[in-house]
């Protein structure tokens, strides 16, 4: 099939349309698409909500407009040991301790989109979580309360999770 617009090269995008419930379907070869922006509908989403899609979606869906031929701004650099952020991220690995904090934003939005959280969540062992759950409970309670007068809700519930989970790790080594 032959491009619609240019009548020459051979199609390879098929744009459809959807309006009212009357489908319209274009084909277009990869020139003529990209001249009408076809090529990636996102393009015209600002770069920050791309990237936002991008981790939602998957980079291969979605990818970022060609850049201009002007100078892009200097990415910062460790102090110590010279890395930017780009360099972390083709590596997998940081170049020196100093890195964690010169790098420290952009890891926790990396975390959040690897791990949807960029705090670690880990487990203690079965026998510790009810030695200290019972020696806790007390003083948990007294949190609650506090927080609870206080009117800090967020953390009155945080605290009722953890008093639960207690009280049922307690009752589960029994």
């Amino acid at each position: 099939m032959q491009c619609q617009v240019c009548k020459k090269a051979k199609a390879t995008v098929r744009y459809t349309t959807v309006i009212n419930t009357k489908k319209a379907e274009q084909y277009l070869c990869e020139a003529c698409a990209e001249k009408t922006g076809m090529i990636n509908p996102l393009a015209g989403i600002p770069e920050i909500f791309g990237h936002i899609l991008a981790g939602i979606l998957g980079e291969a869906l979605v990818s970022s407009p060609p850049r201009s031929r002007k100078k892009r701004p200097r990415e910062p650099r460790c102090p110590s040991c010279g890395m930017t952020f780009s360099q972390f991220e083709e590596r997998g690995k940081v170049g020196c301790a100093q890195c964690y904090k010169i790098f420290s934003g952009e890891m926790k939005i990396l975390l959040r989109r690897l791990h949807g959280s960029s705090r670690h969540k880990g487990r203690a062992p079965r026998k510790l979580i009810s030695a200290t759950a019972s020696v806790n409970l007390p003083r948990l309670r007294r949190e609650l309360q506090e927080a609870i007068l206080q009117e800090r809700f967020e953390r009155a519930a945080e605290l009722r999770n953890l008093i639960r989970a207690a009280e049922t790790t307690k009752d589960a080594t029994k």
